[in-house]
């Protein structure tokens, strides 16, 4: 049966389905007029520009923000001021009083890393404390052209950086213990402000004379014989001398054996520690390294105490260090020698002393000491798996990488441990919350952590890493937990 009427057929009368069609027609026509509006509004500004009108009524549009910069790098001034003004500098004088006696090893090292600078300055300080004359300490110098910055591989860097923005203790003028009669430090400046004129020797005065020159004890001994019979106070050796203690000594496995027993008990050593700044860097990321819900106190509000006080082993930590970079290519050189382990990396009874491959097959001698001294990503984590297993790292639950890596290779290698263990942290270098002025001794924030940590996995050619194992063997921590690649 055929519906009686359209209502029936589809819900609508007749006049209510025309006043539908006649809205969408004029909704049609509304868009199309205000799309041909704007039109002409455009093609009106871009012939003729904004009216004047307008463009007094309405404020002129906000400039984007501008670029910013990053900040040139820190001076410290602050801990040059702070070094200036030690209570041994008589800067109302102008000769040094009867008392003062002084040593300054003019032709330290420049333009190296800090690693290679730190060791060197140890015996150098030393040297001095063995002669009973003050150490006259000056700053980690990148370059001393008089320019504040430098330009390291496109970056501005300090050219100089006080070593008291890195350390602490009688090295840059805190008191000796008590009972020890060694005059203070003092700062160059105020050597060279009582010492217009100055006794100067140089390196081979004594180089030429030792049967072993590479031997760190016969090299202070001679010195010591040398300076015993030295009346005048101002003593320095020559700027373009060179280093004393050089590479051909620290590159020497037997270079540190005989004088260690000496270097290890003396103030330099048992009473080192790291810089306030250095220390805050620690104390700020300090949830990386310390297991969880740890009491022990900040570092920061520790009174001074000796280095092994101070600095006890972080239980659960396993820190590794890592040098990439240039490093590659430095391995392909220490591969031609081939090289032995540094000094302060070649301790007796550390477990993993090296001996350089020198098979008949060029290209598996290098491949071999290339996984010592550039491990590929598999290598450092098939040897991190195997030194966990190890009784010194029982108990380890936290991962710490020090490293000059960039952040793919870490962001790599985090992941490949994360796969083969399980971990409660792994965290890196790259990880530090620092600030401005501590950004630029980050090494020494990571040399602190592998320092304390309860195993440390280290490169036997990287100073970085010798400096760590010579802080460790200082302290008397166990040396099966000291590892190398």
């Amino acid at each position: 049966m055929l519906p009686s009427s359209l209502r029936e057929k589809d819900g609508l009368s007749r006049p209510g389905l025309h006043l539908r069609f006649k809205t969408r027609r004029y909704l049609v026509l509304a868009v199309i007029a205000c799309a041909v509006f704007t039109l002409l509004g455009r093609v009106f500004l871009a012939l003729f520009g904004v009216p004047r009108a307008l463009r007094d009524a309405f404020p002129p549009p906000i400039p984007p923000p501008p670029t910013i910069t990053s900040p040139l790098p820190p001076l410290y001034e602050n801990y040059h001021h702070t070094e200036l003004s030690l209570s041994q500098h008589h800067w109302d004088q102008k000769r040094p009083r009867k008392d003062e006696k002084f040593l300054f090893v003019a032709g330290h090292s420049r333009g190296c890393g800090w690693g290679n600078a730190m060791q060197e300055l140890l015996l150098n300080a030393y040297m001095a404390y063995k002669a009973g004359r003050s150490f006259v300490f000056a700053n980690y110098t990148w370059n001393d052209n008089g320019s504040p910055y430098s330009d390291y591989n496109g970056k501005k860097i300090p050219s100089l950086i006080p070593y008291s923005a890195i350390m602490q203790g009688p090295i840059v003028g805190a008191p000796f213990p008590a009972g020890d009669p060694t005059p203070l430090a003092v700062h160059r400046d105020y050597f060279d402000h009582v010492c217009p004129k100055k006794v100067t020797f140089i390196r081979e005065d004594i180089s030429e004379i030792i049967d072993f020159k590479n031997s760190a004890k016969e090299i202070i001994d001679g010195w010591h014989d040398k300076l015993a019979d030295v009346e005048e106070p101002c003593v320095q050796t020559a700027p373009n001398s060179g280093q004393i203690f050089n590479f051909d000594v620290f590159g020497d496995p037997r270079a540190m054996i005989d004088i260690w027993p000496e270097l290890s008990a003396s103030p330099i050593l048992t009473h080192f520690s790291w810089s306030p700044l250095v220390e805050l860097a620690f104390d700020t990321n300090r949830d990386m390294f310390l297991p969880s819900l740890s009491i022990e106190p900040y570092l920061t509000s520790l009174p001074y105490t000796t280095n092994a006080d101070r600095y006890a082993v972080i239980p659960g930590l396993m820190a590794i260090h890592l040098r990439r970079g240039d490093f590659s290519g430095h391995c392909e050189h220490l591969a031609g020698y081939p090289a032995e382990y540094n000094a302060f990396s070649s301790f007796p009874g550390l477990p993993d002393p090296f001996v350089p491959p020198r098979g008949p097959d060029a290209d598996a001698n290098r491949a071999a000491f290339r996984a010592h001294c550039y491990p590929s990503l598999e290598q450092i984590v098939g040897r991190v798996r195997e030194l966990r297993r190890a009784h010194a790292a029982r108990g380890v639950r936290k991962l710490y990488v020090m490293t000059n890596a960039d952040e793919g290779f870490v962001r790599e290698l985090r992941e490949a441990l994360w796969r083969d263990q399980d971990w409660q942290m792994i965290s890196s270098s790259r990880d530090l919350v620092l600030n401005w002025e501590q950004r630029h001794v980050a090494q020494a924030v990571d040399m602190l952590v592998g320092q304390r940590a309860q195993v440390f996995v280290g490169n036997g050619w990287s100073t970085l890493s010798s400096n760590v194992v010579m802080m460790r063997m200082a302290n008397h921590i166990r040396p099966d937990s000291t590892r190398f690649w």
